[in-house]
C-alpha cells in the first residue's frame, strides 16, 4: 500500500476494516469473563500469548518485526531519535508506553497471525489500535505475574508530565497503556475505529 494514492488507502481501510471483538472471538482469541461484560483472553490465546512473549523478550524487537505488524517494508521502518520507546512507519511516529508494552504488542500480533491468515488484511492502523487495547486484558503482568492496576495520577509520559490514566503492574512498575484524561474509553474495550 506505500505507493498508492489517499483515495486508494481510505477505501483499503472501509473495505477492510473488521469489528475488533467480532474477528477476535472468531479466531477464538477473546471470551467474555466470567459473571462480568469485560473481555478476556480465552485460556489458548493467552498461553500463546505468554509463549511468544518468551521469544521477543529474549529476543529483542527490532525494525523487521515493527515492519511485519504494520505492514510495511523493513526499510519504511526506523528508529527515531527519542528518549522513549518508538518507531518511524514511512513518516508517522508510532510510540509506546515502555519497550514492554512492545514487546507485548509484537507477542500479541504473532499468535494472531498463527491463528489467522486474515489479520494481515486488516488496515495497519487498525491492528495498531486493536494490539493496544489488548495489553488491558492480562489478569496478571505477564512479564512478572504482579497485580494489573488502573492508576489515575499525574505521571511522566513519554513526551511530558500530564494526568494521564494508566494500565501498569503493580509489582514491577511495567506501564502497558497510557491514555489522556479527556479520553473517554478507558479499559479492556477494543478499539473499532480506524
Amino acid at each position: 500500500m506505500a505507493d498508492k494514492s489517499t483515495e486508494e488507502r481510505i477505501r483499503y481501510r472501509r473495505e477492510h476494516a473488521v469489528d475488533p471483538e467480532a474477528f477476535l472471538r472468531s479466531i477464538d482469541a477473546i471470551r467474555p469473563s466470567d459473571g462480568d461484560e469485560q473481555l478476556r483472553f480465552t485460556a489458548a490465546f493467552e498461553a500463546d500469548v505468554r509463549d511468544h512473549l518468551e521469544t521477543f523478550r529474549a529476543r529483542g524487537i527490532d525494525e523487521a518485526i515493527v515492519a511485519e505488524i504494520f505492514g510495511v517494508d523493513e526499510e519504511q521502518v526506523t528508529v527515531p531519535s527519542r528518549p522513549y520507546t518508538a518507531f518511524r512507519i514511512r513518516n508517522t511516529i508510532r510510540n509506546w508506553p515502555s519497550s514492554d508494552a512492545l514487546v507485548f504488542d509484537a507477542a500479541t500480533d504473532a499468535s494472531i497471525r498463527e491463528a489467522t491468515y486474515r489479520w494481515a488484511d486488516v488496515p495497519p492502523r487498525q491492528r495498531y489500535r486493536i494490539l493496544q487495547s489488548l495489553r488491558s486484558f492480562q489478569d496478571d503482568c505477564f512479564f512478572c505475574s504482579g497485580t494489573i492496576e488502573f492508576s489515575d495520577g499525574p505521571v511522566r509520559s513519554c513526551c511530558s508530565d500530564r494526568q494521564v490514566l494508566t494500565v501498569r503492574c503493580g509489582d514491577c512498575g511495567r506501564r502497558f497503556l497510557e491514555f489522556t484524561a479527556d479520553r473517554s474509553t478507558v479499559g479492556p474495550a477494543v478499539s473499532s475505529g480506524e
